[in-house]
């Protein structure tokens, strides 16, 4: 199953493994989360290595799957070692057709798990919560 396979990507995520992880992709993959919006697997693929290239040491933990015709909904811990950036947990919403991904949506708030955490802008977002 190509979601199962994708998903193993995403927990083992590393420069060498990125190369699984776009040919479980349709060439018109949809990506979208809190920072960017893509709209092809060639766009996606240099957007994961320059994550990695920056954080070497991303954490992907899937905690559940709900599967519901060719859609899924996947909760996940992610961390990252080294960072500013505390653990945190979201949701993808992830399409898959024809046994290619298709389309994956992340949700997770930005402002709580990152912008809070940054000095002096930190501040400015708790005064406003």
């Amino acid at each position: 199953m190509i979601i199962n396979k994708y998903l193993k990507c995403w927990e083992n995520l590393n420069p060498e493994n990125i190369s699984e992880l776009i040919n479980c992709l349709d060439t018109n993959f949809y990506f979208l989360d809190p920072f960017v919006e893509l709209n092809d697997k060639d766009s996606f693929n240099r957007h994961l290595l320059k994550i990695l290239e920056k954080h070497k040491k991303l954490k992907f933990k899937i905690i559940f799957k709900i599967k519901s015709g060719d859609d899924y909904l996947i909760k996940w811990n992610f961390k990252v070692e080294n960072s500013f950036v505390k653990p945190f947990s979201g949701i993808s919403e992830i399409k898959t057709k024809e046994g290619l991904i298709i389309s994956h949506i992340d949700y997770w708030d930005p402002v709580r798990n990152i912008y809070t955490h940054i000095p002096f802008l930190g501040k400015i977002f708790k005064l406003l919560k």
